[in-house]
């Protein structure tokens, strides 16, 4: 309460949270929050946590946060054969997620007559009915699917307008689709942004997996069409929480004024509103293909249009030596073709879908998206971009420092008379590049303010400049080409036998020990890789990513600190020293990412 007038109560939460976690908060305070938390090993408290504490408070004042009163239920006494079986069956363990497999266990394991399980399991059974019904559905289940069979609270929106929540998704869609590049069949990627108010779907992008390119487009598209919304509530993808929409100095959501709020990994109920709106208009446009997939498809015809895909791809390559005419199966719709269903999808549900949770109108009909829009628009509350500004805006960012008149972007040198300047040289910028124009960047500073437009200089990397657009498709394919050459190494490990070492571990306790010989030739230096291919191979065998920052290369540390190596330990110390993470303190902070010079200590006193 003492930091809340300071700081605000949001960051107020935030920063006792934090000297919760790292253990900078006073005896004092880390007593209560173990008492108040019920936990008697750690004092940590996440923010949202603190945030609910606090309205309850504020709301009821300390009452509000006495710990609710625990009904005593009177529980009939149990066999201790029945108290096993049920305690085995309260649990997570695959082996136990039948009740009757649990009975034959116990069976044995009392050294009873196996046939007599079957006595076991029904007085098991009986008993079953008579437990707590919360207290076993928290023991056998966890994540989404706890959540999926507790009760929920619905979050009420009628008090919202419109442009004051959106939410935004990705979600994989459920029929096979030609490729735009090559034509082979693959299931694409749909992004919608939808007013929290209205249900009115407002943007929507198509990509080939989830990424940031895909929920900036979407955002982008959402904006253009609508205007700006105060907060933009998305999940923990990977697309949607990333530096260029959360990055405090320049992210997407701080040019845009929007706040940023995700939900809780691993539970999707929290945005239930968009989630359960796909089955409305995205599976139901899925259902409009031959190749559909969804959960509730018939097996036997799925299996039929594998078979028919199946066959195309091996006639496709005899083609490549025939140079016969193949016809493709007409029941994969090209890009274009699902494209134009998913726009379409779109209008028709904004159009006629009579959504249950919107007002009614006078005729005692639900208003659709569309209707609910028109009547609760306030135009003095839109913020709308032109096509410039949208352009500038949801350009991607990176910071970088400027360096004898240049930056550097995905291993290309960008250069500009003005990246000399006093203000700009040496220091670290912002800069913002096209996905689809590599041979230009915008450079800003840190407060926002436009430097100049660097052009690709050519001096160093590629013949001609590579789109960012292009590195990310050659990224995701050598992603695909890593996760098959895994399942071929699998494949060959099955004829050759298991290694020396696992051959080792094979022999007999009584067998004599098997001398290992060492073979003494070339200096370790000439084991060095020394050319440019080398040197990937070697960075592909640590199975450590190509950093393209230093930023980057910090947070994949903080995220794996038990593969750290006494140069990264060095590396990490001389980086939070530096500028470049004095302005992305906050951000890191926020991620529980920032550095702890108590942890330095411990680590060089290891």
């Amino acid at each position: 309460m003492e930091l809340a007038p300071l700081q605000g109560r949001d960051k107020a939460c935030q920063i006792v949270a934090l000297q919760l976690l790292t253990g900078k908060a006073s005896p004092e305070l880390q007593a209560a929050a173990r008492l108040a938390n019920r936990r008697a090993r750690t004092a940590a408290v996440s923010a949202r946590t603190l945030y609910r504490w606090l309205a309850q408070y504020q709301a009821d004042g300390w009452t509000g946060l006495l710990p609710a009163e625990q009904s005593r239920e009177v529980v009939a006494a149990l066999d201790q054969d029945v108290a096993e079986v049920l305690a085995r069956y309260h649990s997570r363990n695959a082996l136990y997620r039948n009740l009757s497999v649990a009975a034959k266990e116990v069976t044995k394991d009392l050294g009873r007559d196996y046939d007599s399980w079957e006595q076991l399991y029904g007085r098991a059974r009986r008993a079953l009915a008579k437990v707590d019904k919360v207290k076993l559905i928290k023991a056998r289940h966890s994540g989404s699917e706890r959540a999926a069979k507790l009760p929920y609270r619905k979050r009420d929106t009628s008090s919202l307008r419109p442009l004051d929540v959106c939410l935004v998704d990705g979600h994989t869609f459920k029929a096979k689709v030609r490729h735009p590049d090559h034509g082979a069949p693959f299931a694409p990627e749909v992004t919608l942004v939808i007013d929290a108010a209205t249900r009115r779907v407002c943007g929507w992008s198509a990509s080939l997996s989830e990424n940031t390119i895909a929920v900036g487009d979407a955002m982008r598209h959402a904006v253009g069409n609508a205007g700006v919304w105060a907060i933009v509530y998305s999940d923990n993808g990977a697309g949607e929480r990333a530096k260029v929409f959360d990055c405090p100095v320049d992210g997407i959501m701080k040019r845009l004024g929007s706040e940023h709020h995700t939900g809780i990994a691993g539970h999707p109920q929290g945005h239930g509103l968009i989630e359960r709106s796909w089955r409305t208009h995205m599976i139901n446009v899925a259902r409009r293909f031959g190749s559909y997939q969804g959960s509730d498809v018939d097996q036997g015809t799925l299996r039929k249009v594998r078979a028919d895909i199946d066959k195309e791809r091996r006639a496709l390559k005899r083609a490549e030596s025939t140079g016969e005419v193949v016809a493709l199966t007409p029941k994969v719709p090209s890009w274009q073709q699902f494209l134009d269903a998913v726009e379409a999808g779109v209008a028709e549900y904004n159009a006629h879908h009579r959504h249950r949770a919107l007002p009614r109108r006078a005729d005692g009909k639900r208003m659709t998206p569309d209707e609910a829009w028109q009547a609760m628009f306030e135009p003095e509350l839109q913020v709308k971009l032109d096509v410039q500004q949208l352009r500038m805006t949801f350009m991607p960012s990176v910071l970088r420092t400027a360096t004898r008149g240049l930056v550097s972007l995905f291993n290309q040198d960008y250069t500009a008379d003005e990246l000399m300047g006093m203000s700009v040289d040496g220091k670290l910028v912002s800069v913002r590049y096209d996905i689809h124009d590599p041979t230009f960047v915008l450079i800003y500073t840190t407060d926002g303010q436009f430097v100049c437009q660097a052009k690709w200089d050519g001096r160093k990397g590629d013949y001609f400049p590579k789109a960012v657009i292009d590195h990310a498709r050659e990224q995701r394919a050598k992603r695909r080409v890593q996760r098959l050459e895994e399942k071929v190494e699998v494949a060959l490990r099955e004829i050759s036998g298991p290694p020396l070492a696992e051959s080792l571990l094979l022999l007999e306790p009584s067998a004599p020990e098997v001398l290992v010989p060492i073979v003494v030739g070339a200096s370790f230096a000439e084991t060095l890789p020394t050319s440019p291919d080398e040197i990937v191979e070697a960075q592909a065998a640590t199975r450590r990513p190509f950093f393209e920052s230093a930023s980057d290369r910090y947070e994949w540390l903080m995220c794996h600190r038990s593969e750290w190596t006494g140069e990264d330990t060095q590396w990490v110390q001389g980086y939070v020293t530096g500028a470049e993470y004095a302005g992305l303190t906050e951000y890191f902070q926020g991620r529980g990412l920032a550095w702890d010079e108590n942890e330095a200590i411990f680590k060089s006193a290891r």
